[in-house]
């Protein structure tokens, strides 16, 4: 029996631009008009033109009403010229535009406003078009609460953590997707591939399967692609993914129990979630009604062994002592989509099966139905072109891309357990205890289209109630604690972690919140602690507090103060070097005792150099490497940075010369200046005479070096050949 992916369609669509919102995200019938101020009072008060008598105008109204006596200021922003014009929704925009504009003191015809939509609490560039967190119903044909109320969760809970791991026995997911880096774990850390004839250290990519990773866990707040339903905060990752490869090319031979094994894997190495988005094959309904009670009825199925297994392990030891954040595991399978009344696995009692609703708040037609169907999740529309119907997540090569079908329903619910598990788990939590929460919580206002299911729709937000007990928030006794020693003053290129401890809240499980006033600080909660992260480069110097609550009553605020910032300093600029360019000599300088930081910090060296066709410089840590590439004088300038940008700088000169010389006599021929460079500092005896024998310059004990040449105003001499003599040796030098 083959293994089918769970998913009607799976077309590979391209992601709109969030900016070109379609036309439904407008509201058709209005349009909004700016006025000359001549024409704004009247506008309101007469019969609509006779030109506007086949929009079927409705209303003429200010945008902003009288305002009493706030009016003259009203009047002198100009507010009293902006007016509303109602008419038919069904007249074009065209004609509509085109008669309004042409009335008499109109100046702009806004057409159409837009729709309001609600702010999302991450920056992920296409969170606006997965309905299936937040739908207000802006959309044509869209039921407004037709999602899982997954945003209170993040705002008031959690958004994942990382402390669970979620297997996704599917396809290979992506680990290279920019919206999942970080969080797939590698063959290394437990990824693993159970096809016959695959290295089961190959995770290959798959649409499939990275889909449904994406939904559960692409990362949150990043600036990239969607958000993942228990995809962490602050761009870091939340739940991390298992990848359970069970499918291979279409050629691969199937043992039939690749699924088997990787739960088992699965639960013996860390997953505590796992999701299934796939179901056995079948040829009909009937063919799969009868496998249905054959496998319910059976002891004999090594899916049904493994699927015990993981419910009963995960999270455990090879003693069967806790170890992850739950102790047991949970199993999430797709129901199928074929619009039957029976499939397997899912129709086992002991997992999660989830069936799919879409955007309009209806079960589509493809997803299979009963009594055995514990909960609905979003999982699109029966439509085969309207994707922006549809689920939309990663894919594959770093794309993202809309899917439909019960594949897409089932990470929903394992997301948010996964959400759960990150908030509420911890020593004795139990899958029971977040099936129970899960199912309590699912709400019925899912039209069935007269079919029946077990459950409910999936809301996030009512998993939580369900999981927290009743106690009064003011009447709880809460206090806090912190593993923090320290100062509470953080310098400012530091990031400063702790964890602070709920204590007193595990009977109630009050929703813990974190506020601070600093942008730097982060944290991820629980109902027992809170993890702390403050990054005091996100924030400039000064004092600051971050504030930990429980429900709407205890809370305790600490105070902490990032230090100023000083920059770093030159302690010893390195001496000035003569390189030898003849043998093109290699020159290493040891940087480490240059500079200093006042705060600690090890800066960041950085070259500066005039005279690269002379000299080349590279720096590994604190060693520089110079090699000459020429002849001449060079300067090497040293920059030293902090973490937050402050620098300091120092320079030495480079010479690079032929050594075998004793002295450089240049430029030669000259027009100006003549220099006469030792190889050494030395006192230097100089003559220089024309070629009629008679000296024109002349110095004695001149003091001279490699770095301080003796300059020879040549500019006032005729031109010819002359001879130099320095300390007795004659150069020939010629004057143009």
């Amino acid at each position: 029996m083959l293994l089918f992916a769970g998913c009607a369609r799976q077309e590979l669509l391209p992601v709109p631009d969030p900016g070109a919102a379609p036309a439904d995200n407008t509201l058709p019938g209005q349009a909004l008009l700016l006025l000359s101020d001549e024409a704004a009072d009247a506008f309101g008060q007469q019969a609509p033109p006779a030109s506007l008598d086949g929009l079927g105008v409705r209303c003429l109204e200010r945008v902003f009403p009288d305002a009493g006596e706030f009016e003259a200021k009203h009047r002198a922003a100009g507010l009293h010229r902006w007016y509303r014009v109602r008419y038919d929704p069904a007249a074009s925009r065209t004609k509509a535009g085109e008669a309004l504009g042409a009335l008499p003191g109109v100046e702009a015809v806004q057409f159409p406003p837009r729709r309001i939509r609600t702010a999302l609490p991450f920056n992920d560039p296409h969170l606006s078009l997965q309905w299936n967190y937040f739908n207000d119903g802006s959309m044509r044909g869209f039921k407004a609460g037709a999602d899982i109320h997954v945003v209170p969760v993040w705002e008031q809970y959690t958004a994942g953590s990382s402390d669970v791991i979620v297997a996704v026995v599917d396809g290979g997911v992506d680990r290279s997707h920019e919206d999942l880096a970080g969080v797939v774990l590698s063959a290394a850390e437990g990824s693993r591939n159970f096809v016959p004839g695959y290295a089961p250290e190959r995770i290959t990519a798959d649409d499939h399967g990275t889909h449904v990773a994406g939904t559960i866990a692409a990362v949150n707040d990043n600036g990239k692609g969607v958000a993942g339903i228990a995809g962490g905060r602050n761009g870091r990752g939340g739940v991390r993914i298992m990848s359970c490869v069970i499918f291979g090319d279409d050629d691969t031979a199937y043992y039939g129990d690749e699924d088997a094994r990787a739960l088992v894997w699965a639960a013996d190495h860390g997953a505590v979630i796992a999701n299934n988005s796939w179901a056995f094959d079948f040829d009909s309904e009937k063919d799969a009604a009868d496998y249905a009670r054959y496998f319910i009825s059976t002891r004999d199925d090594p899916t049904k062994s493994a699927i015990d297994y993981f419910i009963a392990n995960a999270g455990t030891d090879a003693q069967g002592r806790q170890t992850g954040p739950m102790k047991g595991g949970v199993v999430f399978f797709a129901s199928g989509n074929e619009g039957w009344q029976y499939a397997a696995p899912s129709c086992y009692d002991p997992v999660i099966a989830v069936g799919a609703f879409g955007p309009d708040g209806k079960m589509p037609e493809f997803a299979n139905y009963g009594p055995w169907v514990d909960i609905l999740a979003p999982g699109g529309s029966d439509s085969d072109s309207a994707y922006e119907e549809w689920i939309l997540s990663t894919v594959a090569g770093g794309e993202y891309a809309y899917f439909p079908g019960t594949s897409m329903a089932a990470p929903h619910a394992a997301g948010v357990a996964a959400l759960l598990v990150s908030y509420f788990g911890g020593p004795g939590f139990t899958p029971d205890q977040l099936k129970e929460a899960l199912l309590d919580g699912a709400v019925d206002d899912i039209d069935l289209q007269g079919r029946t299911v077990g459950g409910g729709r999936l809301d996030a937000l009512g998993a939580f109630s369900a999981m927290q007990g009743q106690g009064d928030p003011d009447d709880a006794t809460i206090s806090f604690s912190t593993d923090y020693s320290g100062s509470w003053q953080i310098p400012s290129h530091e990031t400063l972690t702790l964890t602070v401890s709920v204590n007193g809240n595990g009977s109630a499980r009050l929703p813990v919140t974190f506020s601070s006033d600093c942008p730097g600080a982060t944290a991820s909660c629980t109902y027992s602690r809170v993890n702390v992260s403050i990054d005091a480069l996100r924030a400039e110097p000064g004092d600051y507090s971050f504030t930990v609550r429980a429900g709407n009553g205890t809370a305790r605020t600490f105070p902490f103060t990032i230090l100023p910032n000083h920059a770093p300093r030159p302690v010893l600029a390195p001496e000035d070097r003569i390189l030898n360019a003849a043998s093109a000599a290699v020159s290493t300088v040891d940087l480490s005792g240059c500079f200093e930081d006042p705060d600690g910090e090890t800066p960041v060296l950085k070259i500066l150099l005039s005279g690269d066709d002379i000299l080349s410089a590279t720096l590994s840590g604190t060693t520089l490497t110079l090699t000459p590439r020429g002849y001449g004088l060079a300067t090497v300038t040293l920059e030293a940075s902090d973490a937050r940008g402050a620098s300091c700088t120092a320079s030495f000169r480079v010479l690079a010369r032929n050594n075998y010389r004793d002295l450089d006599i240049y430029p030669n021929p000259v027009t100006d200046w003549l220099h006469v460079r030792p190889g050494r500092d030395r006192t230097l005896s100089v003559q220089l005479y024309n070629r009629l024998g008679a000296c024109v310059y002349e110095q004695e004990g001149a003091a001279a070096g490699p770095f301080a040449p003796l300059d020879i105003d040549m500019r006032a001499l005729p031109g010819g050949s002359y001879t130099l003599s320095v300390n007795g040796q004659a150069f020939t030098i010629a004057r143009p």
